[in-house]
């Protein structure tokens, strides 16, 4: 009886696991880069992508190596990677994930049009108060939906370790109004509001010629 149940948690394991050559035909040999910061435990990265580990910057090169239905495998910097759709497999696909996740737009053009303050939050990927959505997900990586359904709400869940919360939340301008919970990553140094953009002076009529 023993010797049954261990083989059928075997076929149970091998079955949740299961390659995709569907997936792994729309994603093999194109050139792809991580969305936003994330970070691995090891070889390991999960949906919830806890802040304690190793990070993975925003714009890092990633050749996919294999995927199934609820994983994918890739090489990034020199190392192999598996990332893991654990938690927020209720409300997205494997396929709506990954496309968050690894993209083909270098997000490295965003960042440098951000004002210093905010790049340097989102190299050390921690967020401060007056960034907005975005510079979020490029700092934090995209939180998991099984607790955020839904960017466009106030207020975000992300894990700082497998123990530990932290929530983002937004004010009414679209931009972080708080962080509540300790330890987050952040040093809670509010993002200065941008200096707004110099007007060009005006241009000086040409001269009439003289006839």
């Amino acid at each position: 009886m023993k010797r049954l149940l261990v083989v059928v948690a075997a076929v149970a394991a091998v079955g949740c696991h299961r390659t995709s050559p569907e997936l792994m035909q729309a994603y093999q040999g194109r050139s792809l880069m991580t969305c936003c910061n994330i970070h691995a435990e090891g070889e390991d990265i999960n949906d919830a992508n806890y802040y304690v580990g190793s990070l993975v910057p925003a714009g890092t090169p990633v050749q996919v190596q294999s995927v199934s239905n609820d994983s994918i495998t890739f090489t990034a910097a020199g190392r192999k990677l598996t990332l893991h759709h654990q938690y927020g497999a209720a409300q997205e696909s494997m396929r709506q994930y990954i496309d968050k996740v690894l993209v083909a737009d270098d997000p490295r053009a965003r960042i440098a049009g951000y004002q210093p303050a905010v790049q340097d939050a989102i190299r050390d990927g921690r967020v401060e108060r007056g960034m907005t959505r975005d510079q979020v997900i490029l700092a934090l990586g995209y939180p998991a939906t099984h607790r955020t359904p839904s960017i466009e709400g106030s207020d975000w869940l992300y894990w700082y370790n497998r123990w530990v919360t932290y929530r983002v939340v937004f004010g009414a301008d679209g931009k972080v109004s708080d962080v509540v919970g300790r330890p987050a990553p952040t040093h809670d140094q509010p993002i200065p509001e941008a200096p707004p953009p110099s007007k060009a002076a005006p241009k000086k009529p040409a001269p009439k010629k003289k006839h």
